[in-house]
Formats: structure tokens, sequence, C-alpha cells
């Protein structure tokens, strides 16, 4: 069961005759949010200054999100701007409890030819899924109504096939003509990932949002300029690519944070529902990445991999461990590199890739030390990940990608050469050890020439500074275990 309320009369108005930012001697707001009294969360958006705005396409769509209050303070507490820090803290690091989304028939209208359906899985004909999509049946002028799609996942009996049906809740194209756009709010789901709770959505499922009497939250509106997929049916425009469905989100703007406090108020002759949030104007709204956005046009050839470390580490108890790989890159450009979003090639399992995070920055002239840390025994990586896992007997696949899809570097002939030719060494009186560019300003694209086995000599090692925690170690190239290599240190 969902909920539907009217506009609000403040969105109607302002979206019909146009008001003026602070014309009453008010501060200028761009619509409300609004609780029910059973605890629905339903926004009505004006269009002032959105419909104008040239970034917005059919492919965009305004979100509103909302996130358990926590208290950001004490981690902001020296930042110039306090609010925008906490903002900063609240998109990287929360778990999505609710969002709302504008590309849906809460705004774009529902047709009454459909209404005896309801939005749960009408299937064809014995209940039976196709093999293959087959055309929209008769009588349904609107393609996105009539739905089929492919099952994926595998531990389902009908993989492979189509579920089609009826879902008068469709993701639909983004339009800029409309005066007041209304957002009904959803749960999303036990992780905090927009993308599974909209895929959810999208199949068929509808939910309302959960909030309790006395719950706080931080709410944001959200612009996502490249939302959704080009495409002729409402099935095949969600992207998994956008970075909208990405936990966490990354919208290109946001409001102002609204405090939000939920009060249930019994509806009567002197109750208003729930509460009332003015949402701030949209001149106020602000890119929360830009200064995490990727650089864009970054020289071929001007990120490379510098050291890789694929045997793991030596474990505190003395005995061999295949743990704490790592690979670190090096910028040669004279400028800092944001690498948000940008892929390690074959560093993942198998040729997976390991996805950068955002605000990842590798600074001019120096190194980004991505690692598997397990027993931490290195005491220097830049990104500490679970993903990462590279094969003793080398990579075929050993690359770094730009967010844009650009090969920005390559090495090739990996499965010989010091890295697959040395296989894994180590375990009794044998350190392990990592590979390393003989000189950091030359860049290596084969894995057969260009690298050393890092060696207890070498500079960065010797000199105390290997980055590597005690117990680590090696004290010797020869005749001791332990773990030589200089993750964080840019030479030679």
């Amino acid at each position: 069961m969902r909920f539907r309320l009217a506009p609000l009369c403040l969105a109607v108005l302002c979206g019909l005759f146009a008001c003026k930012a602070g014309s009453t001697g008010e501060p200028p707001n761009q619509g409300a949010i609004q609780q029910t009294a059973d605890g629905q969360i339903v926004v009505n958006l004006t269009s002032r200054g959105i419909q104008d705005d040239t970034r917005l396409s059919d492919q965009s769509m305004i979100s509103i999100y909302l996130f358990k209050k926590k208290d950001y303070s004490l981690s902001c507490a020296s930042a110039s701007d306090r609010k925008k820090c906490e903002d900063g803290l609240i998109f990287k690091n929360e778990n999505i409890d609710a969002l709302g989304f504008t590309n849906e028939p809460g705004y774009f209208g529902f047709d009454n030819n459909y209404k005896s359906y309801n939005p749960m899985l009408m299937a064809d004909a014995g209940s039976n899924y196709p093999a293959t999509k087959p055309a929209d049946p008769a009588g349904f002028d609107d393609p996105d109504v009539w739905q089929c799609m492919k099952v994926t996942f595998s531990g389902d009996p009908n993989y492979g096939k189509y579920k089609c049906g009826i879902n008068y809740h469709p993701i639909r194209k983004f339009r800029r003509d409309l005066t007041t756009y209304t957002l009904q709010v959803y749960a999303a789901d036990a992780q905090g990932y927009a993308s599974s709770y909209i895929l959810d959505y999208n199949l068929f499922n509808s939910l309302n949002h959960p909030v309790k009497d006395g719950d706080r939250y931080f709410a944001y509106m959200a612009v996502h300029y490249n939302a959704i997929k080009n495409a002729a049916d409402s099935e095949d425009r969600f992207d998994f690519t956008a970075s909208t469905w990405a936990r966490p989100v990354q919208p290109d703007l946001v409001s102002p944070r609204v405090e939000m406090y939920i009060k249930l108020l019994a509806e009567g002759p002197y109750d208003k529902a729930g509460n009332t949030y003015d949402i701030p104007d949209y001149s106020s709204w602000y890119d929360p990445y830009a200064s995490c956005r990727p650089t864009v046009g970054v020289p071929a050839g001007s990120i490379y991999y510098s050291e890789v470390m694929w045997m793991g580490s030596k474990d505190t108890s003395g005995v061999g461990a295949f743990e704490d790989e790592f690979v670190e890159i090096y910028n040669s450009n004279s400028f800092d590199v944001s690498i948000s979003g940008w892929k390690l090639g074959g560093v993942g399992p198998g040729a997976a890739a390991v996805v950068l995070p955002l605000c990842a920055v590798v600074k001019a002239g120096s190194v980004y030390t991505v690692g598997y840390q397990t027993s931490k025994a290195y005491t220097a990586l830049d990104y500490v990940t679970s993903s990462i896992s590279l094969s003793n007997s080398g990579e075929s696949t050993f690359n770094i990608v730009d967010a844009a899809g650009n090969t920005i570097s390559a090495v090739t002939g990996c499965t010989a050469g010091p890295w697959g030719g040395y296989g894994v060494n180590g375990g009794v009186n044998t350190p392990k050890r990592s590979m390393r560019l003989n000189a950091i300003a030359t860049a290596a694209t084969t894995c057969a020439a260009g690298w050393a086995t890092t060696s207890y000599g070498d500079a960065g090692y010797g000199a105390a500074s290997a980055n590597l925690a005690t117990g680590y170690a090696a004290s010797a190239d020869t005749g001791v275990e332990g773990t030589i290599a200089t993750p964080g240190f840019k030479g030679p």
C-alpha cells in the first residue's frame, strides 16, 4: 500500500505563479518535505530554476536521500565550513536509509486505464516465463507499463528467461516542463545500496518508507545529471554504471541539508500531519564532490605501476602467509591527479579490476599504494581493500584505466620475468619480496624488463623507511624469514 498526497499549497502556488525568491520577506525555498501522520515522507519540489538548468537532460534524476542522523561535529570541529565537512563525511561513509526519486509516475502522472492492476508481477499465461523477449501486447500504448525483464540471478529456476507483466511504477525519462515534482520516499535495502533498491523497485516491487516517532534524519535533495540510459522501454533504462547507483551515492548537486525530526501526530481539527520542512532554494545547491571528480585528460603513460607485491608477507608467527599483497602506482606528472573510480586491471581475482575509491588522489611525483591488509604488515597503504588478489604465476591483464575508460598504462608479459618467473618465495629462512622499477622515472611496459627484485640493500629499505611494521621486515637478503618491500616509498 502506498499513500499519495496532493501537492502542498506552497509548491502549487509557486509553480503556477512563479514566486520570486524572498518576495514575501521569507527565506526562499524550493518546496517542502512533508511527513504524514502514518510516517510516509512526501516531497513536493517546485521547478523554479530546475527547468532552466541546461545541465539536466532526459537521462537526469532528482532524488531525496535520508540518512539516520549522527554527530560529525567532533570530526569537523576545525573545518572552516563545518556543515559541508559533515556533508562530505555523510555521503562518503553512511548507508542510505531511504530515498525517493523523480523518474516515476509520482509526477509523470498515473494512467487511469491501468489503475485496476497492482504493481506485482503478472506473468504470461500459465505463469510461464518466455525464453525470448516478446513484443508488447496489443492495447498498451505506453511501452513502460508492460515490462519484460531478463532473470539474471543464477539461483532462480527461470534464470536466463524473461519475467513479463504490468508495472505501473516504471522508471521514466526526466522532464523539465513541469511545475511541481512529487517524490515519494521508499525504504532502501539493509545495506544502503541505492542500486539494489531501485532495481528491485523497477522489478514490480513497492514499499513504504518505515519511519518511527522520534527518528532524526539528515535529508538532502540531490541531482544526478546522468542517471538512466536513453532507451525506448523502462526496463532497459536502468544503468548499472551510473554513479547514482553506487554506494556512497555520488550526486552532481545536493541541497544544503534539512534536519528532520519525525513526530507522528493524530490528524484532527487543529493538528497537521507530522511536520513540514522547507527545501533550500536551488541556487544554494552545490557539488559535494567538486574536489573529488576524476581528473580528465591525463596523458597516456604518465601514471603507471611502480611496485608489485604478489607474495604477501610474513605473519607474526614467523610462518609464510598469503596476505598483505599490494600494488603501487606512480604519478610522473607535475600536477596532482584525482583517480576516483579508476580501475587497476588484473589486480582483483582472475582478470578482474580493483576500482579506486571516491576522492582518491595521487600527488604529483608521488605514489599511491593499494593493498590487502590482513595482518597490517605495512604502515603505509593509501587504500585498503579485500578485493586485491594477485596471482602467484603472474597476470595476463595488468593495466590502469581512468574513469572514462581510457587505458593510461599497461604491462604485458607478467607470466614471466620477476613476477611469473619468480613464483612464490618465502617460508622458513627465506624472505618474501616485491618487484619494483629499476628507476621510478622510467615506466615498464613488460614484466620482462625494467624491474628488479626488491633487496635488503635498496634505498628505502636499508634506510629503515620501508614502511614495514615491526616483526615483518627481513634483516638480510637471505637466511632470514621476513618481508622485503617498500610500499609508499617512491624511489629509486
